[in-house]
């Protein structure tokens, strides 16, 4: 009992005295470090293959060099036994390197040598960067290699990318066209239009299997492989209205050209029956109220728009229908003038809402 006690006391020491600047990251704790608040870089490696055994030698000087930095982690993952991590981030060869530049959780590829001094220097290019959240505010983002992971691999976002080059007639013809499609999602921060000139960046093209010009590829949420864009066989189906409604499908989105919302935009089926019913049984409209109440303090994604519904409600029982369309009015006036495209698009949905009680009432309301 003493032997394994002493034993245990000793072990400890030693770890104790050996305190690794490497941060081990496990499913379980990888989200925690890798949160945008740090430069991250993570070596993937598996404990038996031989070149990734060289290269922990040398990475603990890698980490020592920036122990002293709260704002940079050096990490790496088990990908063998760690089997999620390594399926999450695409890790199908050993040994492989990520980083995470600061403000981003998603990932991009470090393809250089595995050298400490060369890990070093690469690591203090990236360390002060920070992700610009300014260019997703672009309606067509440019894309190079210093940008092309960080933005298409991002699972939070949905991108279509046109991949070009400078002689070719038809890319230039397409550039008006992406840009006001680019318009028209200016204001969906999850569904993106980007563009590659495949002069500029070749590599990102072969990598991509780019065979001619234009090639359209899309990145949805759920496939950062990307799939092939053809909206038809004949080369004028890459019109405006097409890619609009691609994109509206892709992302869940409604919106129509130069970004307006459809008049389908805030609507909530079950909440636009309720209204239809407020509208048309004017006996039970208190008690249709109380139900409209009632949903929408259980609703959770879409509370704003159900609260709407009910102060339609309310207004039209305190005021009578004739408030309908006297706001429908006002609304139309304002979303005609200058408005931020957030406001837009709220004015837009309470119109629809309100369009939903222009059903068949009248204005006997008090009866």
């Amino acid at each position: 009992m003493r032997a394994h006690f002493a034993l245990a006391i000793l072990v400890n020491l030693v770890f104790t005295a050996y305190s690794s600047h490497v941060k081990e990251l496990t499913l379980y704790n990888f989200d925690k470090f890798v949160d945008g608040e740090r430069f991250v870089f993570v070596f993937f490696y598996a404990s038996w293959e031989q070149r990734c055994v060289e290269i922990l030698e040398g990475y603990e000087e890698v980490g020592d060099t920036y122990a002293d930095r709260d704002d940079v982690l050096i990490a790496k993952v088990n990908a063998y036994e760690e089997v999620k991590l390594g399926t999450r981030y695409w890790i199908d060869e050993y040994p492989s390197f990520r980083y995470f530049i600061k403000g981003s959780i998603t990932e991009e590829t470090y393809k250089g040598s595995s050298h400490p001094q060369d890990l070093i220097r690469f690591i203090q290019t990236k360390a002060f960067q920070r992700l610009n959240l300014g260019i997703f505010l672009t309606p067509v983002i440019d894309l190079s290699s210093s940008n092309f992971e960080r933005i298409v691999k991002d699972r939070a976002r949905s991108i279509m990318v046109l991949y070009y080059n400078g002689n070719c007639d038809l890319c230039n013809s397409l550039q008006g066209t992406l840009y006001n499609v680019g318009v028209t999602f200016r204001n969906e921060p999850k569904c993106l239009i980007g563009r590659l000139n495949c002069d500029a960046d070749p590599q990102i093209c072969i990598e991509q299997d780019i065979p001619h010009y234009p090639r359209f590829k899309v990145y949805s949420q759920h496939n950062k492989d990307g799939v092939v864009y053809e909206p038809g066989t004949n080369q004028e189906s890459f019109s405006e209205t097409n890619m609009t409604k691609f994109m509206n499908a892709l992302c869940g989105t409604q919106r129509i050209l130069r970004g307006r919302l459809n008049e389908k935009a805030g609507l909530l089926d079950d909440f636009n029956d309720l209204a239809v019913q407020f509208m048309t049984e004017h006996r039970r409209r208190r008690e249709i109220l109380v139900a409209a109440k009632h949903k929408a303090l259980a609703q959770a994604e879409f509370q704003t728009e159900a609260n709407f519904y009910v102060s339609v409600m309310v207004r039209i029982a305190e005021h009578g229908a004739g408030i309908v369309k006297e706001e429908i009015d006002r609304l139309e006036r304002l979303i005609a003038g200058p408005l931020h495209a957030n406001k837009a698009d709220e004015l837009e949905k309470r119109k629809n809402i309100l369009k939903q009680f222009q059903v068949l009432h009248y204005e006997r309301d008090e009866l």
